[in-house]
């Protein structure tokens, strides 16, 4: 006696959260310098950053000598927005990014500052643009404001966001943003995006398609035209993801972006291509997925 069995084939190869995320985490660059005599380091991504002699402090005001370790991130696509958990936004405001760094400074294991007795000239940035060439401005992270949200403090949303810093001077160059580094902090090329349409609020559920746990929730709007990437934090009052109160343009095109974390550890992932509409609520798919359907997303936006 013969029988036939139906191949069900190889079963996907599921990508473990932390995978995922580690694969596409923001490099932190390391480079050593001598403070008495200034140097220049250049980031993986062509970020260039000037220090001129004694521009290092320590926690007591005191100028630093001998070696320096520097740090570096640099946050320079909208991919690069999206896992670097600092958003484009201020206090609730859209904004378009012309790059975002991250510059830290320590001797010792312990933390310096940039000289304030240099004024503007401690430290020189110039930040090549490839995220954007449009005119900007710099940004600096400040808390946020109080009732910043989008239902009056009831939602979970970082406590930092982007304020302008217009006291630096900021120069937009034919091939780069030029600044003074005023602090060993995140730091933005930015400005506020300007459309006449109406603005609405919007709402998103994640649609789990298996029955496993899912934390670590993420749910993210990266927008197709210009280089703005967003989070729209849980609002517990309306128990959904959403954004800030009237704070986003009808007609509006972009992706969302759900990403999680199952009880096994596997990645939970869903996108869904969306133009925004009046108070409009999406209830977006999400499932396990391999790292080559998430690489072949993330090679779009």
């Amino acid at each position: 006696m013969t029988a036939c069995k139906k191949d069900k084939g190889t079963p996907p190869n599921y990508a473990k959260a932390d995978d995922v995320l580690a694969a596409h985490a923001i490099k932190q660059q390391s480079f050593t310098g001598n403070a008495d005599a200034g140097f220049t380091i250049t980031g993986e991504k062509g970020t260039k950053v000037t220090f001129a002699p004694n521009a290092f402090v320590d926690g007591a005001g005191n100028v630093v000598s001998g070696t320096v370790t520097v740090t570096l991130k640099e946050v320079l696509s909208k991919k690069d927005v999206l896992f670097s958990g600092v958003m484009t936004e201020s206090n609730g405001q859209l904004l378009e990014s012309g790059g975002e760094i991250l510059v830290k400074a320590q001797k010792d294991g312990a933390e310096l500052q940039v000289n304030p007795k240099l004024q503007d000239k401690g430290a020189q940035v110039e930040i090549p643009k490839v995220m954007n060439n449009g005119d900007m401005g710099l940004f600096i992270q400040e808390r946020r404001q109080q009732g910043g949200g989008a239902s009056g403090g009831n939602q979970q949303e970082s406590p930092y966001t982007w304020v302008p810093a217009p006291y630096y001077p900021f120069g937009n160059g034919p091939n780069s943003y030029t600044f003074s580094l005023p602090s060993f902090s995140w730091v933005n090329c930015d400005r506020f995006y300007s459309d006449p349409n109406p603005k609405t609020t919007i709402t998103a559920l994640p649609a789990f398609q298996d029955n496993n746990q899912v934390s670590d929730l993420q749910v993210m709007l990266v927008f197709k035209n210009i280089a703005t990437v967003i989070t729209l934090p849980f609002d517990y009052t309306s128990q959904k993801f959403q954004s800030y109160q009237n704070s986003l343009p009808i007609g509006l095109q972009a992706d969302l972006i759900i990403l999680g974390k199952d009880s096994d550890g596997f990645i939970q992932f869903g996108t869904q291509s969306i133009t925004i509409g009046a108070n409009m609520h999406i209830d977006a798919p999400v499932h396990k997925a391999t790292q080559a359907e998430v690489d072949a997303f993330l090679a779009t936006i």
